[in-house]
């Protein structure tokens, strides 16, 4: 009896099947590609609008700390200037020495601006300006940093002048005659501890030079802070849809 083996002939796959196979591998592979740059983009936009939630919040506390120390500012330009017309006028009876004594209190201390830098301190070492995608925004951001910073430095500056002043005031004013420094009381009979033409002139020439410093620098560049915060707040809230 014979046995026929049943012949099973080799199927060869044809180029167009390794092409569709490959084709279908490869589309596999770019579809992942784009879902995950999608949703790593999902991602980083998801973090921006955070950042520009925060620093919106930041921003607004600062228009307000701005506005207080623009308002300082003036406050002790107006008594260097009552002490440079009493230095001045050089009549030092006992009501002009009186007022000599209170706006001493009120001319040399310093505040500082004391940005709130939440939000800002991520920005800047969490390498979160990359994440702006709105380069004016991201912009006006990196300028008032600029601008704070270049602040900051004058302001120290400033404040040395006001101690060298203020080391100046201990050889004319006397501790002794402050009744009350939060209120500025004097007693009676206060008086001045030198009215040497030479000690005054000097000390009021140091006062001008605070006065012209914050005058012709500081509030300038607060009044700069101002407008690029205000224009920020403005531009944040309406490109991330802020409510308030």
């Amino acid at each position: 009896m014979e046995v026929h083996h049943a012949h099973h002939p080799n199927h060869k796959k044809k180029a167009t099947e390794y092409f569709l196979e490959f084709f279908m591998l490869f589309f596999a592979v770019l579809l992942g590609f784009f879902a995950e740059n999608q949703r790593e983009g999902l991602v980083e936009r998801h973090r921006e609008t955070q950042y520009m939630q925060s620093l919106y919040e930041d921003l607004k506390v600062d228009l307000a700390t701005l506005k207080a120390l623009k308002a300082g500012y003036n406050y002790q330009i107006l008594k260097i200037d009552t002490a440079n017309s009493l230095l001045n006028n050089g009549i030092f009876d006992k009501t002009n020495t009186a007022t000599l004594y209170r706006v001493n209190l009120k001319t040399l201390g310093s505040r500082g601006l004391n940005l709130n830098n939440r939000t800002s301190a991520q920005l800047k070492n969490a390498g979160g300006m990359r994440l702006i995608e709105n380069q004016e925004i991201s912009n006006k951001i990196s300028e008032y940093w600029q601008i704070a910073e270049y602040f900051d430095k004058y302001e120290e500056s400033i404040a040395q002048l006001k101690l060298q002043a203020r080391e100046k005031s201990y050889s004319i004013f006397n501790q002794k005659y402050y009744l009350n420094f939060d209120k500025g009381s004097v007693s009676e009979d206060v008086e001045l501890m030198t009215k040497d033409r030479l000690v005054l002139t000097e000390f009021n020439n140091r006062l001008n030079h605070i006065k012209n410093g914050m005058n012709n620098v500081q509030i300038r560049y607060l009044d700069k802070l101002v407008i690029l915060v205000n224009g920020l707040i403005t531009d944040l809230k309406k490109e991330y849809k802020i409510k308030e």
